[in-house]
């Protein structure tokens, strides 16, 4: 680590975020990890990092755990804070845009921290801002701050990432947390089993994403060796695609969970469920830890649980889910020198450019099919725009919340035409050509004509 010896505010241009998991990369991970590992020998040797620093903390939902720990973090560098922990008392319950806001809150800090309902907030929130934002939570969809805490107490407790066998159990549809952390796992080659919750299974595009850009093949797992944790869950395995790595199991036939190194837990997040049941949600106890696989497995969880997990893990030395709370700290302030320009990692990746994110599409409906998206939710103040996925077939994603756009038909800006989307035409398109509309009826009420 080094210190930047620069009081000057970046240029928009050069500013890193941290709005997705994607946002870094692996040795910028460990980086970060080993910053976070000298700062934690004393918490209170690092105010002269970032003197005069302060870091805005706009909370559109309730936070306990993230909100303190980055407050923390950014006060034992020697900053400030400012606090908006209830939005719904500031001016967005006068219907202020978060883009507004965020332009706003670039002139009084030099860090924002946003946690928002929607998701793709803060990629919004990044859009507009010129200082660094930092995604501590939006809606269902990534949580890049839980992720790191998460993976560097796996790195801390098993001294590796790299082929850790990982099961993720509970509401894992609805857990943003689960969403970045899979991601990041699976980057780092890890094995994962997932043992859901019924009808709280991994979203399609996660699995789909997973298949894709990781290189995980999907398998079917048995695993009643979990005993009650298990259930009557559909359990599936991901591996890297390496038949080595199918180690977990005893037989191929049957794909059984031989060991774990980790379990990490999720509390059903009920206030995104749409009509799922949580009822006969499933518990972590002393009988669950007594099972073999798990007996030499780390129990982790994100906070606040509820009934998932027995208080007699408290005590159990494998339950280190209140070690990975405090961990928030010094790898928040890792996160917030890093961003701020206090210290510099290995492995820096360039600063993305607008063009690699960001499609704008023309004024008209969003594409995207999440209605939970920040392209619905803010739909006066927000300009839909979308990524692309692939060409053959084409696919394309909503560069807000990563949903893929299920949109069947594509038009032309320039040649005002429209075809179906797995046409040899659209596939042709330039990608700042494209437009994508949801029926023929849309598309001739916005003056496009069919090929």
């Amino acid at each position: 680590m080094s210190k930047v010896a620069s009081d000057s505010r970046q240029h928009p241009a050069s500013i890193r975020n941290l709005v997705s998991i994607d946002d870094f990369g692996n040795d910028e991970i460990i980086g970060l990890f080993e910053a976070a590992k000298a700062f934690s020998v004393d918490l209170r040797a690092h105010a002269h990092l970032c003197p005069g620093s302060i870091s805005a903390s706009l909370f559109y939902e309730a936070s306990t755990r993230t909100r303190l720990s980055f407050e923390s973090a950014m006060l034992r560098l020697g900053g400030g804070v400012l606090t908006a922990a209830e939005m719904k008392s500031m001016s967005a319950q006068k219907g202020e845009s978060l883009a507004d806001t965020v332009r706003v809150v670039s002139g009084y800090a030099d860090m924002i921290v946003l946690r928002h309902p929607s998701e793709g907030a803060a990629r919004l929130a990044a859009r507009y801002a010129t200082v660094p934002v930092v995604n501590a939570g939006d809606g269902s969809h990534e949580h890049p701050t839980q992720t790191l805490c998460d993976l560097y107490t796996l790195w801390i407790e098993r001294g590796r990432l790299e082929g850790l066998d990982v099961v993720l159990a509970g509401d894992l549809r609805y857990s943003r947390t689960i969403h970045s952390f899979i991601f990041a796992l699976a980057r780092f080659r890890a094995n994962i089993v997932c043992v859901p919750h019924p009808g709280l299974e991994l979203p399609d595009y996660v699995l789909r994403r997973l298949h894709e850009e990781y290189g995980t093949e999907p398998i079917r797992a048995d695993a009643r060796q979990l005993g009650d944790l298990a259930g009557e869950s559909d359990a599936m395995y991901l591996t890297p695609n390496k038949p080595h790595q199918l180690s977990l199991f005893t037989e191929l036939s049957a794909l059984e969970v031989g060991r774990v190194d980790a379990l990490y837990m999720t509390r059903p997040q009920t206030e995104r469920h749409h009509g799922e049941s949580a009822e006969r949600y499933m518990r972590v106890g002393a009988e669950t830890m007594a099972l073999e696989p798990l007996r030499d497995a780390l129990v982790m969880h994100p906070l606040p649980r509820r009934d998932e997990i027995d208080a007699s893990v408290d005590g159990d030395p494998r339950g280190v889910y209140f070690k990975q709370a405090a961990r928030g700290v010094p790898i928040r302030m890792a996160i917030g020198a890093y961003l701020l320009g206090a210290i510099d990692l290995p492995g820096a990746r360039p600063v993305p450019t607008a063009s690699s994110v960001f499609h704008d599409q023309p004024a008209g409906p969003s594409p995207c099919p999440n209605t939970t998206c920040i392209t619905h939710t803010e739909a006066r103040h927000v300009q839909p725009a979308f990524r692309l996925r692939g060409r053959h077939p084409l696919r394309a994603a909503c560069a807000y919340c990563a949903q893929e756009l299920a949109s069947p038909w594509v038009g032309s800006r320039t040649e005002r035409q429209f075809d179906a989307r797995s046409s040899d035409w659209a596939e042709s398109l330039d990608v700042e050509d494209l437009v994508f509309l949801g029926d023929e009826r849309e598309a001739h009420e916005r003056g496009f004509t069919r090929r």
